[in-house]
């Protein structure tokens, strides 16, 4: 009997045993990546994590309830954008050639090619990471078979002149790129308790830039459901310009299944409201099962 308990424990820890990599999808470009398979899921693809701006796979991975079941829905993969937590900053990156949307998600589309992880991917993002899912969706439409945002920035949006003004970062046009991922490397953010980083800087560069890209793609296909967990609290944080949950239905379509929900939460929702958010995930994890079935 021990030994038949020993042999289920066995699977049951491959089964979820993360598969930890740097990355390289060219000369001098390499990301840190984390997968998860989950061998015992029905939902035969992937969840796929795109964290929000200046953050790691641990906004993920801190809280223990929200990771532990997300692992139990399906098979899963984080990882760190280009200067930020484990992955080396690109230093192609500058002022003329900042983060968008556009740049970020082809990197992640060879990152998971290279890796081999299975489709059809189900893209979870969070805060200014829901742009990126929604541009990933409505790139590869082919590729998803659902979207879910945590809190995701609205597609459309500007940030209000009092948080520019807090940021203080216009000097930084100045600075060459590879002194400013140094000095304002996410190292030196947490460490001395900066307001910003270098990548969050080129991801502001870029952000005209990548909202002009997702206004050429279509909107995402009304054959992919999409649910969005919006927090209550961001109504009144003045970040940007307009009212958040207003903004937000704009990721909507037209699926039945799609919804949005609100929530009495900061903006960090899978932190405080870990079951919450996760039960929302395997909603639409269910969802897309009966339709593979």
């Amino acid at each position: 009997m021990k030994k038949l308990i020993l042999i289920l424990n066995f699977f049951i820890v491959s089964s979820f045993a993360a598969e930890n990599k740097l990355t390289t999808i060219e000369s001098g470009i390499s990301f840190y990546t984390e997968y998860y398979p989950n061998t015992a899921a029905k939902f035969k693809g992937t969840i796929v994590f795109e964290n929000g701006s200046g953050t790691t796979t641990d906004e993920w991975t801190q809280n223990k309830t929200f990771f532990n079941c997300a692992k139990q829905a399906g098979s899963i993969f984080l990882y760190d954008r280009n200067g930020l937590g484990k992955s080396p900053a690109d230093l192609n990156t500058s002022v003329n050639n900042p983060i968008t949307a556009e740049l970020v998600t082809g990197k992640l589309m060879k990152i998971l090619k290279l890796r081999h992880i299975p489709e059809p991917y189900i893209i979870v993002g969070h805060s200014y990471g829901g742009l990126y899912a929604d541009y990933f969706a409505r790139e590869y439409p082919s590729n998803i078979s659902g979207v879910f945002l945590v809190d995701p920035a609205p597609e459309s949006f500007q940030y209000t002149d009092s948080l520019m003004s807090k940021l203080d970062i216009e000097s930084w046009n100045k600075i060459p790129n590879s002194q400013l991922y140094k000095d304002y490397s996410y190292e030196n953010a947490n460490k001395y308790h900066l307001m910003t980083s270098a990548e969050v800087f080129y991801q502001l560069k870029g952000l005209n830039q990548s909202q002009l890209q997702l206004n050429k793609l279509p909107k995402l296909s009304d054959k992919i459901p999409i649910i969005v967990v919006s927090s209550i609290q961001m109504e009144s944080a003045n970040v940007i310009n307009g009212a958040w949950l207003k903004k937000q239905k704009a990721y909507i379509n037209n699926n039945p299944k799609s919804k949005i929900i609100t929530i009495d939460s900061g903006h960090f929702i899978q932190l405080e409201q870990p079951q919450v958010v996760c039960d929302q995930l395997k909603q639409i994890v269910n969802w897309i099962k009966l339709t593979q079935n």
